[in-house]
This record gives structure tokens, C-alpha cells and sequence, in this order.
């Protein structure tokens, strides 16, 4: 389960967050000014996350190599553009 908190919330509450986070697999978007800043996830998770990015950025990669050379331009930069969101996502 995903829970977005406030970063003083977070500041306040690290221990028991980072206790949840652990053990029970929680999830946490920690926001500033309401904004999305960072997100606290159990080294299994950050795993899962890592691998399937990998697995993503090879599929693209693929993708991108099938599309080479064809006459469709706009395609090409359109999966190049993915490519570059995906890659912003995994940071």
C-alpha cells in the first residue's frame, strides 16, 4: 500500500516509517508544499522496481532497434521520448 505523508511527517515519524517500510512492505510518497519529493520503499521493493526497469529499458531498447532506419520518423522519436520518461521514472 502506497501512503503519501507530509517530510515533517516523515522527519517526526522515520524510525516508525522506515520500521513499516521493512517489515510490513508499506509504501511511502513523501511531498513538500504538496509536492511529490521522494519515496521510501524496502530494499525488496527498490529490487523489484530495479529489475523491472531494467526489463523495460531493454524492451525499449529492442523496440527502438526494430524501428531504425524505417520511414516513420515521428514513431521513432515518440519511443525515444518514452524511453527518456521511463528513465526519469527509475531515478
Amino acid at each position: 500500500m502506497k501512503e503519501n505523508i507530509t517530510a515533517m511527517y516523515a522527519r517526526k515519524n522515520f524510525g516508525r516509517l522506515l520500521d513499516k517500510a521493512s517489515l510490513l512492505d508499506e509504501s511511502y510518497v513523501i511531498e513538500r508544499a504538496g509536492r511529490p519529493m521522494a519515496a521510501l520503499v524496502s530494499v525488496n521493493r527498490l529490487d523489484d522496481l530495479q529489475v523491472g526497469g531494467i526489463e523495460m529499458e531493454e524492451a525499449l531498447e529492442r523496440l527502438i532497434k526494430k524501428i531504425k532506419g524505417s520511414k516513420s520518423k515521428k514513431l521513432e522519436k515518440a519511443i525515444v521520448e518514452a524511453r527518456e520518461a521511463a528513465a526519469v521514472l527509475l531515478l
